[in-house]
C-alpha cells in the first residue's frame, strides 16, 4: 500500500485539492483508496457530505464510490500505524493523509510513516516563501533521524498554474512571458525535487465538493442530455490526474 502525506506551512495551498485529485485518479485506475483528514478545517472530511448535499438538478447524481473511504486520524502514532496496517490488510491500495498547515510534531509523525511527502506549490511570488519553508522543514526532519533510518521521498507538486506558467515551464522561450519575479519563482520551484506534471488552474477543481470524485462525475455528465461539455471539462482534469498518479507511481512504485 502506498502512503502519501501532503504538507504545507500555510493554509489555502492546495493540499486538500491535491488529495482529491490523487484519489480521483486512483479510483479511475481501479484502486481502493482511503483518505485521512488531519486538517483543522476538515474540508476533506466533509467531501462526501458536500457532494451528497449538492443539487445536481437535471443530471442524476452518481453514487459515492464504494472504493473510497474518508477517515479522521487516530490520536496517537501507534493508533495511526494500527489503522494503516488494518487498511492494508483490507486491500487498500493507496492512503493519503491531509495535514493541518504549519510545522507541527504530529505532521512530522505522519511524514515519517509515509512513502512520499508531497508539497503543493502555487507558482506565485507571494507563495514561494511558504513552499521554501516546507522544503527546508523536510530537510531538517531528514537530518533529525538516525543515519540509515528510512525517510520518505519528498516531492513538490506545482498546482493551480495559469496558462502562462504552463507555457513557461513547457515551451521553448516560454519563461519570457512571465514577469521577472514570477520567472525567478518558477525557476526556484523547478530546481527542487518535483513531480513532472503541472496541475492547471481549473473551476472543476475549485468545485470538488460539488462534483465529488471526478470519474463518476464525468460518467454521469456523459450520459445526461446537455452534459457533454461538462463531461469533457472533467475528462481533461482526469487526464491531469492520471499524469499525477503516474508520477507518484514512478517515485514510490506499488
Amino acid at each position: 500500500m502506498q502512503v502519501i502525506t501532503i504538507v504545507q506551512t500555510k493554509g489555502g495551498s492546495g493540499k486538500t485539492t491535491s488529495a482529491m485529485l490523487i484519489a480521483s485518479a486512483a479510483l479511475e485506475a481501479g484502486r481502493k483508496v482511503t483518505l485521512i483528514d488531519g486538517d483543522v478545517n476538515a474540508q476533506l472530511g466533509r467531501w462526501r457530505d458536500s457532494f451528497e448535499l449538492a443539487a445536481w438538478d437535471a443530471i442524476p447524481k452518481p453514487a459515492w464510490p464504494a472504493a473510497l473511504t474518508i477517515l479522521s486520524p487516530p490520536e496517537t502514532v501507534d493508533g495511526l500505524l494500527d489503522l494503516l496496517e488494518a487498511e492494508e490488510a483490507a486491500g487498500t491500495d493507496l492512503t493519503v493523509l491531509d495535514t493541518r498547515p504549519g510545522t507541527h510534531a504530529d505532521t512530522e509523525d505522519f511524514c515519517l510513516i509515509s512513502d512520499l511527502v508531497l508539497i503543493p506549490a502555487r507558482p506565485l511570488y507571494a507563495e514561494w516563501e511558504m513552499t521554501h519553508r516546507a522544503v527546508l522543514w523536510m530537510d531538517d526532519l531528514r537530518q533529525s533521524i538516525a543515519a540509515g533510518e528510512r525517510f520518505p521521498e519528498v516531492r513538490v507538486l506545482v498546482i493551480d498554474a495559469g496558462p502562462k506558467v504552463i507555457d513557461a515551464a513547457t515551451r521553448e522561450g516560454g519563461l519570457s512571458l512571465l514577469p521577472k519575479r514570477d520567472q525567478d519563482v518558477l525557476r526556484e520551484i523547478l530546481r527542487l525535487d518535483h513531480l513532472d506534471v503541472i496541475v492547471p488552474h481549473s473551476r472543476i477543481l475549485e468545485q470538488f465538493g460539488f462534483h465529488g470524485p471526478l470519474g463518476p462525475a464525468r460518467a454521469a455528465n456523459q450520459q445526461a442530455p446537455g452534459g457533454r461539455l461538462m463531461a469533457e471539462a472533467i475528462a481533461r482534469q482526469l487526464e491531469v490526474a492520471a499524469l499525477l498518479l503516474a508520477g507518484i507511481d514512478a517515485v514510490v512504485p506499488r
